[in-house]
C-alpha cells in the first residue's frame, strides 16, 4: 500500500512540475523552438492552418516535452510573448538591444532571454510602456489592446464600417477604438459567431496565429 501511495505521489509531483514549467514558459513568452516539427495539439483548433504556417515561418514558438511538440492554442498571450512575436515578425535583430538599457521601471525583472525583445519592441514603437513607466511582461493582453497595437501598424485608409456589425464594439476603450476599427475593416481581426468582438477578453495563442496569418496576405494593410 505504501509503495502504491509513494508511486502515485511521485507521478502527481512529476505532472505538477511539467504543468508549472509550461505555465512559466507561457507567462514569460519563453518557449523552446522545435525547427520544422509541426505541433501535435492543433488538429482540433479552428486556426490549425494559421498555426502550422506561423510555426513553419518561425513567427511563433512551440514547446517540446518528451519529444512531442506542443503549441497550446488556447493558452493566453502575455505582453512579453507579444513583444517577441512582433520583433520576430518585423525581422528586427533583438541582439542589438541586449546591452541597450532603456531605463524603464521593471527592466531588471525581465528574463535575459526575453529582455532584448521587449527593448526592441519599445525602441521601435511596436509596444508602449504602461502607467508608472513599467512594461509588465507577464500581464495578459486583451483583444482590444492587441487591436490597438496592430492597428497602429496600418498606414492604409479604409472605412468599411465593419466594426458596426459587432454588438459590443462600443465597449472598446475610446483610446483603442480608431486602431481597432482598422484591423476589423481589413479583417486582420474578426469577431465571434454570436456577433461579438469581446474587446476585454484576453487574446489566445490561436487568435494571435490567425492575426499573423492574415497579415502575411494583407499586402495593402501597411501601404497607403
Amino acid at each position: 500500500m505504501n509503495k502504491k501511495i509513494t508511486l502515485a505521489a511521485g507521478v502527481a509531483l512529476l505532472t505538477l512540475t511539467v504543468l508549472l514549467t509550461i505555465v512559466y514558459a507561457a507567462l514569460s513568452g519563453v518557449f523552446v523552438s522545435a525547427d520544422h516539427i509541426p505541433p501535435c495539439d492543433v488538429s482540433e483548433s479552428y486556426a490549425e492552418d494559421a498555426i502550422l504556417k506561423v510555426c513553419e515561418l518561425g513567427l511563433m514558438n512551440t514547446y517540446t516535452i518528451n519529444g512531442e511538440v506542443y503549441f497550446y492554442p488556447e493558452m493566453e498571450v502575455t505582453r512579453g510573448e507579444l513583444a517577441r512575436v512582433l520583433v520576430t515578425y518585423f525581422e528586427i535583430d533583438p541582439g542589438k538591444y541586449e546591452s541597450k538599457e532603456l531605463g524603464f521601471a521593471d527592466e531588471a525583472d525581465i528574463p535575459d532571454s526575453l529582455l532584448p525583445y521587449v527593448r526592441a519592441a519599445l525602441a521601435n514603437g511596436l509596444m508602449q510602456l504602461q502607467a508608472g513607466y513599467v512594461f509588465h511582461p507577464y500581464d495578459y493582453i486583451t483583444r482590444e489592446e492587441t487591436a490597438y497595437l496592430f492597428g497602429a501598424l496600418c498606414t492604409a485608409e479604409i472605412s468599411a464600417g465593419k466594426s458596426e456589425n459587432f454588438s459590443d464594439f462600443d465597449e472598446i476603450n475610446p483610446y483603442f477604438e480608431t486602431n481597432a476599427s482598422k484591423v476589423v475593416d481589413f479583417e486582420i481581426m474578426i469577431g465571434y459567431t454570436d456577433g461579438t468582438f469581446r474587446p476585454k477578453q484576453v487574446l489566445t495563442r490561436e487568435e494571435l496565429a490567425l492575426i499573423l496569418y492574415r497579415l502575411l496576405s494583407a499586402e495593402n494593410f501597411t501601404k497607403g
